[in-house]
């Protein structure tokens, strides 16, 4: 491999992950550009999507190259997009020797250590705790709710090994959940059922994919965030559509 084929990979799959951490086109696009011009190369090309990355360059004696990476579905994890932030800024001013790129973005990956398992389903009834209260939850619907969070954060956990298709996924959590919901309201255990559902869709309603699909449309990339609006409607229909399913099945009955 020579330099160029270095620079474009550690590029391209350096926007790849910041993509699939949660990453806002924009900052991605702009990385990669300013990695390529650090390098002195020219004739920079970049097509983007949340899902693709398409990416060439030229060398200063007319060698060029071309990188087409697929996106995986994206998580949120800042840390990690913060950590490659700081990479690319590093790199961007020390232009280190290409070789090395690869086991430097390895390295800068390998520094995020996720959480444990307990600290995040710790956080989820944190939050998902204040949200029901916030919504005039009782006791009650606390407890209920934090059940549901429980078994949700397995669920979509079992749900992405197959890799079935987000709209999917979210229909079926749904409508576990809102089935698991008016069932723990009939046993007493929670009593305002649309205080519940409420807090539970929380967690699964794509905000962040909202916010960087409307900064994409405001910042001139209007086709990803189009698309990626379009994806967020059908994930909310599917999670609407998931709970519809739930009460028609098993909420006659049920005091809102």
């Amino acid at each position: 491999m020579n330099d160029l084929d270095y620079i474009l990979d550690f590029a391209a799959t350096l926007g790849q992950r910041m993509l699939g951490c949660g990453a806002n086109l924009e900052r991605v696009n702009d990385t990669m550009n300013r990695i390529c011009l650090s390098y002195r190369l020219t004739d920079i090309s970049i097509f983007s999507l949340s899902s693709t990355i398409i990416l060439s360059a030229q060398t200063a004696d007319n060698q060029s190259a071309t990188r087409h990476v697929m996106v995986p579905p994206a998580n949120n994890d800042m840390k990690r997009i913060s950590r490659f932030n700081q990479l690319s800024r590093q790199v961007c001013s020390e232009t280190p020797p290409p070789a090395a790129l690869d086991a430097m973005l390895k390295q800068a990956d390998s520094e995020v250590k996720d959480y444990a398992t307990v600290t995040i389903i710790l956080g989820y009834l944190i939050a998902m705790s204040s949200i029901c209260m916030l919504n005039g939850g009782s006791l009650r619907d606390v407890i209920a709710a934090d059940l549901t969070t429980v078994a949700l954060f397995w669920i979509i956990r079992l749900l992405d090994k197959p890799g079935l298709n987000r709209i999917v996924t979210d229909a079926l959590c749904m409508w576990i959940v809102g089935s698991l919901d008016i069932l723990l309201v009939r046993i007493g255990l929670g009593q305002h059922l649309a205080t519940i559902i409420i807090t539970n869709s929380m967690m699964m309603i794509p905000g962040i994919p909202l916010v960087n699909a409307v900064r994409n449309i405001l910042c001139g990339n209007e086709m990803n965030g189009i698309l990626e609006i379009l994806k967020i409607v059908l994930d909310a229909t599917a999670i609407v559509l998931g709970l519809g399913i739930s009460i028609y099945m098993f909420g006659g009955g049920i005091t809102w």
